[in-house]
């Protein structure tokens, strides 16, 4: 396997959003109040799991990474609006 530029940024990216992940889980585990509990767990996981795509996608599994983790890391994101326009202030 080479090691080129897409190797490297996926590496980059991959690097960026889990190590951002961390700041909402630590929120979703110091907060008391349950809805931003929610949110920032929610978050964090969206982030985790879109790294892990990055990584796995450049390195081990290629196409079933982004069939599997992209689709899921979309999904949380998707759960994580429809749950901020309920509980969030939205009107």
């Amino acid at each position: 396997m080479s090691f080129g530029w897409p190797e490297a940024l996926n590496l980059i990216d991959s690097m960026a959003m889990m190590a951002a992940s961390v700041i909402p889980f630590y929120i979703s585990y110091a907060t008391t109040i349950k809805p931003f509990r929610i949110l920032s767990l929610l978050l964090g996981l969206f982030a985790f799991s879109h790294g892990l795509y990055h990584l796995l996608f450049a390195f081990v599994f290629g196409y079933t990474a982004r069939a599997i983790l992209d689709s899921f890391s979309v999904a949380v994101l998707i759960i994580f609006l429809a749950y901020f326009a309920k509980k969030g202030g939205l009107p």
